[in-house]
């Protein structure tokens, strides 16, 4: 009896890892007989990491100041030239129209000049600004047999900023509104007022492909809302620069 139970069990084993043995085999030979757009979608739908790339870009950015003498004086800074670093994802990385969200961080100096506030040279800076760039944009893309694309960029962007007391300036000297920290107060109100931190963006780029890298030149222009209520364009930002996903 004992003798079996034993061969029924061995026989049983031996059947199992044989069965799993050819569907091992089965599963390799397939693999190795799919194309090269099979294997890609394969790997692409074993991780959703795979599927979102990372974006990172250096691109200057001026920013347009049209109210920059008064009487013949100089009031405020020329229109200036911001160094902005950012960062983003791309979602997904594989289609013909994704979601491409940035951000984008830089500092300025600031003054307030009657009910403006505008660009500071340094010397005469009432406020050190923080200033964020949240990028939102639908990207259009056209790919050409994985060497190289061109982009459309077009969204909604959303310029937050925060105004503080500058280094080496005390909050107690006199300023336009009266101190240096009442200048400040007034700045960080001015700012959202008038819808003055929301824009309309667009881009464009051409990305060269190496390995799972991409990189190229891109343009971008930030028009903001407030144009019609402030009867100016003032706060525009064209920027151009490097751009790489991966």
């Amino acid at each position: 009896m004992k003798r079996l139970v034993f061969l029924t069990a061995l026989i049983l084993f031996c059947s199992t890892s044989v069965f799993f043995a050819q569907e091992s085999e089965k599963d390799y030979v397939d693999e190795q007989n799919m194309t090269v757009s099979e294997v890609e979608e394969l790997i692409q739908s074993q991780s959703m990491i795979n599927k979102i790339d990372f974006v990172f870009g250096v691109e200057p950015v001026i920013s347009i100041n049209t109210h920059t003498k008064s009487d013949g004086k100089f009031i405020s800074a020329p229109s200036p030239i911001h160094f902005p670093v950012y960062i983003g994802l791309s979602i997904p990385n594989y289609t013909a129209i994704s979601f491409q969200p940035t951000l984008r961080f830089f500092m300025s100096y600031n003054l307030v000049y009657d009910d403006m506030v505008l660009p500071a040279e340094v010397e005469n800076r009432t406020g050190l600004t923080f200033n964020f760039l949240v990028n939102l944009p639908i990207v259009f893309k056209l790919n050409y047999k994985n060497k190289y694309s061109w982009s459309i960029l077009a969204g909604l962007s959303g310029l937050f900023r925060f105004a503080t007391v500058p280094f080496n300036v005390k909050s107690t000297e006199a300023g336009a509104t009266g101190t240096v920290q009442s200048d400040i107060s007034y700045m960080n109100s001015w700012f959202y007022k008038n819808a003055r931190f929301l824009y309309i963006s667009a881009a464009i780029d051409w990305m060269f492909y190496y390995a799972k890298t991409k990189y190229g030149p891109e343009l971008s222009v930030f028009f903001p809302i407030a144009t019609f209520a402030d009867k100016s364009v003032d706060g525009l930002m064209i920027g151009a620069g490097i751009k790489v996903e991966f």
